[in-house]
C-alpha cells in the first residue's frame, strides 16, 4: 500500500490523467443512464383471447374455452389455469410458474398449440396471444373540449383525440399512447314498429340478417401448379353507411329493400354510466406510456414542447399531468 502511494505522490500528472479520464468515463454513463421511477418487472402470466361474436357464455365454453384447456394442458412451466367465458368472447388466463428460465419460449409453445386447433366455431375470429406487461404511464395529454352532450360533439372529441394520439406516436421519444375514458363504437339500427309489422319482420329477424351478411370468412384454398391461393369472404362493414345497404326484403317483383330503407342507420357509441370530464367540460386523455428501454425525462420534455406547439380547433384544448 505504502508503495502505491509513494507512486501516486511521485506521478502526479499520471494521477491526474487518471482522475480525469474516471471523471469523463462518469459523465458519460450518467448521460446515457436510462432514468425512471418505478423498476422493470415482467408479470408471468400469459392471455389468450379469442372473439366470438353473438354467441352465449355456454356456447363460447364449450366452443372456445374447453378446446383451448385441452391443447395446451400438457405445456410445461404452467401453475394455474384459469378459464372465462363471457357473450361475445372466451379468454384464457395462464399463469406461470416462478422459476420458468424463458416467458418467451413458453408463450411461443401456447401460441403454436392454439393455432393447431382445428376445430374452432366458424364464426370464431382469430386467436390474440400475448404476455401480460408492466407498462407504466409517463404523463397524459387531456383533450378538453367545448361544452356540449350532444352526439356529434363527442364524435368530434374523439375523432381529435385520435389525431393527437397519432401525432404524439410520432414523437421520437414515444412508442406508446393510448385514448382513456373513451366509450366503445356502436352502430345503431332504429326501424320502426309499424315497419316491421308492415313487412313481417321483428328484431331478432333483422338482426339475424345482419349477422348473417356482415361476416368475414375462410372459403379454403386452391392448389395450383405453381402457388396456394388462399380463398376468404370478405363482406364485414365497419360503418353505418355500409350497414345500410345490407338487403332486408326481397319483395315478389324484384325490389329489393335495404336496412337504410327501412330504418335509420347511426354511428354513435355505446350506452355508459360513465362520464369523463375535466373542470366540467368534456374531455378524453391520452396516457403517453414508456417501454423498459425509453427515458422518462426524455418523453415528459417532448411532449411538453408538442402541448405548447399544437394547432387545436376552436374551443379546444389540452392540459397536461
Amino acid at each position: 500500500m505504502r508503495s502505491i502511494i509513494k507512486w501516486a505522490i511521485n506521478n502526479s500528472p499520471a494521477m491526474n490523467t487518471l482522475m480525469v479520464t474516471v471523471l469523463g468515463v462518469g459523465l458519460v454513463s450518467l448521460m446515457m443512464m436510462r432514468r425512471e421511477v418505478f423498476p422493470e418487472f415482467e408479470l408471468e402470466i400469459i392471455l389468450v383471447s379469442v372473439p366470438y361474436p353473438g354467441a352465449s357464455p355456454d356456447e363460447v365454453e364449450e366452443g372456445i374455452c374447453q378446446k383451448m384447456e385441452e391443447a395446451v394442458r400438457a405445456i410445461d412451466g404452467i401453475k394455474k389455469m384459469t378459464s372465462i367465458a363471457t357473450e361475445g368472447a372466451g379468454s384464457l388466463v395462464l399463469e406461470l410458474r416462478a422459476d420458468v428460465p424463458d416467458v418467451q419460449k413458453i408463450l411461443n409453445e401456447v401460441r403454436s398449440e392454439i393455432d393447431r386447433i382445428p376445430s374452432f366455431p366458424e364464426l370464431a375470429e382469430d386467436p390474440e396471444i400475448q404476455q401480460i406487461t408492466f407498462r407504466q404511464v409517463a404523463i397524459e395529454v387531456a383533450v378538453i373540449g367545448p361544452e356540449a352532450n350532444d352526439e356529434s360533439s363527442a364524435l368530434e372529441l374523439r375523432n381529435l383525440s385520435e389525431r393527437i394520439r397519432d401525432e404524439l406516436m410520432q414523437l421520437k421519444s414515444v412508442s406508446q399512447a393510448n385514448i382513456a375514458g373513451a366509450r366503445d363504437y356502436q352502430i345503431d339500427i332504429e326501424i320502426p314498429e309499424a315497419t316491421l309489422r308492415k313487412y313481417g319482420l321483428t328484431l331478432q329477424d333483422v338482426a339475424r340478417t345482419v349477422r348473417r351478411e356482415n361476416m368475414e370468412l375462410p372459403g379454403g384454398k386452391l392448389n395450383t401448379a405453381s402457388e396456394v391461393v388462399l380463398v376468404r369472404g370478405k363482406n364485414k362493414r365497419l360503418i353505418g353507411r355500409e350497414i345500410e345497404k345490407i338487403p332486408l326484403v326481397t319483395q315478389a317483383g324484384g325490389v329489393v329493400l335495404t336496412v337504410g330503407d327501412l330504418g335509420n342507420v347511426k354511428d354513435e357509441f355505446a350506452d355508459t354510466t360513465m362520464i369523463s370530464e375535466i373542470n366540467g367540460k368534456p374531455a378524453l386523455s391520452v396516457a403517453v406510456e414508456r417501454t423498459s428501454q425509453e427515458d422518462l425525462l426524455a418523453i415528459v420534455e417532448e411532449v411538453r414542447a408538442y402541448v405548447e406547439t399544437a394547432r387545436l380547433p376552436e374551443g379546444y384544448s389540452l392540459k397536461l399531468w
